[in-house]
């Protein structure tokens, strides 16, 4: 069961579907589907998307800004969702769930919950239970992408779980990396250091549950999504329901095993002074999946990392203050550019 995706505010003039350009490349022995953006000459930022969101979720608008800025962006589905190969299907519970009463799979996904999420608020996820791979195949992907596009350096922007994998490749790639970028994430989910999720939010895990086993997929997104936002920016579920749409149609996966992974790759936090690249860790103060000390812990554990903290802000980038993101992210490439002489 998955739910560190990430809620990208933004709009659709119209209700059409954009054709996209991108292809697939074979790496790390999987498919992955990547387009980019920008001259490739210039320097290249790699965004990695959160769980069980593929590559459309990134804001078009904040792309287009850093394009303009003069920088080659790449963005990819994560194995497991998009176009990229598929390693996990619909569960026993999900199956077992379209033969009972709506009344019975609510008891069943109840209970499942009840095991999966403990009294704290803390995710139960026993290492490397269930897991088809962990967060380390999943920064080999990237790698193996920027191999493929002959990227030898990137800044490397993650949202969510994507922020998990930054901190991988900082780690363990960090020849690979001019500066890291951890949207909204965190050095470990079940670190029972750090806060647990929401009630609020366990409830719309477990009702999104039950509208995937009823195949009302899209439903079940816009609900986690609104369990996802803050107090600060009003959900619009018209204008995410119509954007959701168009993006699932590229591929959603809603039972891809990224929690699984989350869970079988253990916490960081004790690795993280290990990061030599400039970092810049972003957080809402009101996320619900992952709260504010999960991203202060990587602000506080990596040598010299700055933050922004959006106060009043859940798990999502809101559109309003894309102008202030994007200039966070722009003075810090700067400056890692300069210490590099890239």
């Amino acid at each position: 069961m998955d739910f560190l995706a990430v809620h990208l505010t933004g709009s659709l003039s119209e209700k059409t579907e954009v054709p996209r350009m991108g292809e697939i490349a074979r790496v790390n022995n999987i498919d992955v589907w990547w387009e980019d953006f920008g001259e490739r000459s210039n320097t290249t930022i790699l965004l990695i998307m959160g769980a069980n969101a593929n590559a459309l979720y990134w804001d078009q608008k904040f792309i287009d800004e850093l394009v303009k800025n003069n920088y080659h962006v790449v963005i990819f589905d994560n194995r497991d969702v998009g176009k990229s190969t598929w390693f996990n299907k619909e569960p026993l519970l999900a199956k077992l769930g379209k033969f009972v009463p709506v009344s019975v799979s609510r008891k069943l996904v109840s209970y499942a919950f009840k095991s999966l999420v403990n009294d704290d608020g803390n995710f139960e996820m026993p290492e490397g239970k269930g897991a088809k791979y962990d967060l380390n195949d999943m920064a080999r992907d990237a790698i193996g992408l920027m191999d493929y596009l002959e990227i030898n350096k990137a800044h490397i922007v993650g949202a969510s779980m994507g922020g998990m994998i930054t901190q991988v490749i900082g780690l363990d790639y960090p020849d690979r990396v001019l500066s890291l970028t951890p949207i909204m994430s965190s050095p470990g989910v079940g670190d029972s250091s750090l806060s647990g999720v929401a009630p609020s939010l366990v409830e719309g895990m477990e009702e999104m549950f039950l509208l995937n086993i009823q195949g009302k997929f899209l439903d079940g997104v816009v609900r986690m999504y609104k369990a996802l936002s803050g107090s600060r920016f009003p959900f619009d579920e018209v204008n995410f329901r119509e954007q959701a749409e168009l993006y699932m149609r590229h591929g959603h996966n809603a039972y891809a095993g990224h929690g699984d992974a989350v869970g079988a790759s253990g916490s960081r936090i004790d690795r993280l002074a290990e990061i030599k690249a400039p970092t810049l860790v972003i957080h809402g103060t009101e996320d619900p999946i992952l709260p504010l000390d999960h991203g202060m812990a990587l602000a506080d554990n990596i040598p010299g990392a700055k933050k922004f903290i959006m106060d009043g802000v859940g798990h999502e980038m809101p559109e309003a203050l894309m102008p202030e993101i994007i200039n966070e992210m722009l003075g810090l490439f700067r400056t890692a550019e300069q210490q590099t002489g890239g």
